[in-house]
């Protein structure tokens, strides 16, 4: 398969102008948890960045419909890693990819495929943010391996709320969790619990810093009423 020919399959990877490496959206209005939260005050998802601005224009639109139209196509998988491993810095040995800068996990198959992807681009270091704990939970209870190279950050449902840790300290405990399950939270009027997101203090952008990545401490972000697409 070759990348054009992966990139039909997959409906094209996402650039954000934050990220170091590609990402992959689908439509906010499919989050499963994200849509009922959107809507209560003080949630984590109120004013979600990619229901304004430029994730409004018709392009990206029908884009993250594609994507999403796409999720269960038996050649995902194969199409998935075959993007990944076209780009420079994976053929060098050390790439990063982060999913969903919009949208969320759809299911267990899903997951199931998002977690393949990962366990077969070994030189690519994941990171997965999801609201969707039911579908973590029954993943790793099924006995099914987070890859070593994956970096799951289950984030709290409310601003300022705390670090979900106690589930993800229970998730860790299972020997199938070769990689991490992490937390982040979203901060507005109390302090950044753990390692604060530093993008907002340079341009917005992650540069160098890693630490979605690689951190066990709970990442926190800033919220604004209208925010950049930054998370």
């Amino acid at each position: 398969m070759n990348t054009k020919e992966a990139s039909d399959i997959v409906g094209g990877l996402t650039t954000t102008s934050k990220m170091p490496c590609p990402s992959i959206s689908i439509p906010s209005s499919a989050c499963i948890t994200g849509k009922i939260l959107v809507d209560i005050e003080g949630s984590a998802c109120e004013g979600c960045y990619t229901l304004e601005g430029f994730y409004n224009m018709p392009d990206g639109i029908r884009a993250r419909d594609r994507r999403l139209s796409k999720l269960y196509d038996p050649r995902w998988i194969e199409a998935m890693i075959t993007l990944i491993k076209s780009r420079r810095a994976y053929k060098k040995g050390k790439d990063w990819f982060r999913w969903h800068d919009s949208g969320d996990v759809q299911g267990i198959i899903h997951l199931s495929n998002i977690m393949e992807v990962a366990r077969l681009t070994p030189n690519c270091d994941h990171w997965i943010p999801t609201r969707e704990n039911a579908f973590l939970k029954a993943y790793v209870e099924s006995g099914k391996i987070i890859p070593k190279n994956m970096y799951v950050r289950v984030s709290a449902l409310m601003r300022d709320g705390k670090p979900p840790k106690k589930f993800v300290d229970k998730l860790n405990k299972y020997d199938n969790v070769e990689g991490f399950i992490g937390t982040s939270t979203i901060h507005h009027k109390k302090e950044a619990i753990g390692s604060g997101c530093i993008a907002y203090n340079q341009d917005g952008e992650c540069r160098d810093c890693r630490t979605c990545w690689t951190t066990e401490e709970n990442i926190s972000y800033p919220f604004h009423t209208k925010r950049k697409a930054l998370l």
